[in-house]
C-alpha cells in the first residue's frame, strides 16, 4: 500500500526510538512536513503520533478512533491496531512529506508492515520477545526483516546481522546497507563525528542531542536512510547538522537535577541495560547508586540485573501497573541471589518505590529510574 508520501519503517530489538527521533529532527530542520508514529508513550498517549514535532490535538484522536471503531463493524481489533490505524487516518488527512513509523513488535506481522516502506530499517537485533519472535537471532532476525520491500532501499544497524536477514534481502532484490560493511562513522577528537559511505562523506558533523557512544550508531543509519532518501526529499549538511542538535526524546539515559542527579531510561532488555551500565560508566561516580527498578516478568529478568549490579549500591523495587509485571517477592529473589551485597526494598507501587528513596537519598547520590517504560513513565509523571 502506498499512502501518497514517502514512508520510513523502523524495526529492531533496541534504538528504534532513537532513530526515529533523528529522522524527524532531520527533515524538520529541513523544511518538509514530517510525521512520526512511535510507541509505547510516556506520560500522554498523543506522544504517539506527532506532525512537525507536535503531539497531535486530542479531538484529532478522538474523531479518527470514532471513524475507525464505525468502519470495523465486528471485526476485533487489538489496541496497538487501533492506534495505528487512527495515525495512518490522520497522516493521510495532513499530508506530510515524510512520515516514519515505529515497528511495535518483530515487523512481518506488525500493524506499521501493511504499507510499503520507502526505506526500511532494522536497528539491531538481540534476544526479545521471545514467545512471539523466537528465541535466537536468526529467527528474530526473519521477523524484523519482513518489512523490507522488493527492489527498495534497507538499512541495518547490526554490525552482525543475522544470516536469514541477508538472505530474505537477497530473496526480494532489496538494496541492503549495513553498518561497518557499507556506511561507517568515525568520533573526532574535537567532539564531532563523521559519517561514511560509497556516494558521501560528511565530516565534522555535531554530537546527537542523545547521550552515549551507542548514539552515534543510531546517527550513521539515521543519516544512510537520508542517503536512499535524497533524490525524492533532498536534506543539505546545514540541515543535517542543526537537527542533530535539537533532537528531543525522553528517556533514554534523561539527566534531571533534583534532590541529586536523576538518570531516566526505558532500559527493559539485556542489550539495552548494557548500553545503561556503558553510560553509567562513563559519569563522574556518585556517593551511591540507587535503583528504581520495576521490569515485565516476559524479560531477560537475571541477564538485567546481573549486567547492572556492581553499579547499584541499593535497590528500590516494586511490581508494575500491569498484568505482565513480576511480581515484587520474586524480583527481590532474584537481586539477592545475584547481588548480595546491596539492599533491596520493596514497595507495593513505583510511586512508593521513588518517595522512598528521594527520602533516603543526599545530593551526593544518584538515583537511577529503569526497567520499563512504565516505570519511567511513573515516576517521570511525578515530576511535572
Amino acid at each position: 500500500m502506498n499512502p501518497g508520501y514517502q514512508v520510513i519503517t523502523v524495526a529492531g530489538t533496541n534504538g528504534k526510538g532513537s532513530i526515529a527521533a533523528i529522522l524527524e529532527s532531520v527533515y524538520h530542520q529541513a523544511g518538509y512536513r514530517v510525521a512520526c508514529y512511535t510507541s509505547p508513550h510516556l506520560l500522554h498517549y498523543n506522544e504517539r503520533i506527532r506532525i512537525g514535532k507536535e503531539n497531535v490535538q486530542d479531538s484529532l484522536l478522538c474523531e479518527a478512533f470514532d471513524l475507525i471503531d464505525q468502519a470495523r463493524g465486528e471485526t476485533s481489533l487489538s489496541y496497538f491496531e487501533f492506534a495505528t490505524l487512527a495515525a495512518m487516518l490522520i497522516f493521510r488527512n495532513l499530508k506530510p512529506d515524510i512520515a516514519i513509523f515505529e515497528v511495535g513488535l518483530g515487523g512481518r506481522l506488525d500493524a506499521v508492515n501493511i504499507y510499503d516502506a520507502d526505506v526500511a530499517i532494522v536497528s539491531n537485533i538481540g534476544i526479545d520477545h521471545v514467545q512471539w519472535l523466537g528465541s535466537t537471532r536468526e529467527s528474530i532476525g526473519m521477523e524484523k526483516a519482513g518489512i523490507f520491500r522488493a527492489g527498495r532501499p534497507a538499512v541495518c544497524g547490526d554490525r552482525e546481522p543475522p544470516q536469514s536477514l541477508l538472505e530474505h534481502a537477497g530473496t526480494l532484490g532489496s538494496e541492503l546497507f549495513v553498518i561497518d560493511r557499507d556506511f561507517s562513522y568515525r568520533q573526532n577528537r574535537e567532539a564531532t563525528w563523521s559519517f561514511r559511505s560509497a556516494s558521501q562523506v560528511l565530516e565534522d558533523l555535531p554530537m546527537p542531542n542523545l547521550y552515549g557512544d551507542t548514539q552515534l550508531a543510531n546517527a550513521a543509519v539515521a543519516l544512510m536512510v537520508v542517503q536512499c532518501v535524497n533524490r525524492t526529499l533532498p536534506v543539505g549538511p546545514d540541515s543535517t547538522g542543526s537537527g542533530l542538535k535539537s533532537i528531543s526524546l525522553a528517556g533514554r539515559f534523561q539527566r534531571v537535577s533534583g534532590k541529586c542527579e536523576i538518570i531516566f531510561d526505558v532500559a527493559h532488555n539485556l542489550d539495552s541495560a548494557e548500553v545503561l551500565r556503558k553510560n553509567l560508566l562513563e559519569l563522574e561516580p556518585a556517593t551511591r547508586t540507587c535503583a528504581v527498578f520495576a521490569v515485565q516478568q516476559d524479560k531477560d529478568v537475571e541477564g538485567i540485573i546481573g549486567s547492572m549490579c556492581e553499579h547499584i549500591d541499593e535497590w528500590y523495587i516494586s511490581e508494575l501497573d500491569s498484568e505482565r509485571s513480576i511480581d515484587c517477592k520474586a524480583l527481590q529473589e532474584c537481586i539477592e541471589k545475584l547481588d548480595r551485597d546491596s539492599p533491596v526494598r520493596a514497595y507495593p507501587s513505583v510511586s512508593q518505590a521513588w518517595h522512598a528513596v528521594n527520602r533516603d537519598v543526599d545530593h551526593t547520590a544518584r538515583i537511577v529510574v529503569f526497567g520499563s517504560f512504565l516505570t519511567v513513565a511513573e515516576v517521570l509523571g511525578l515530576q511535572v
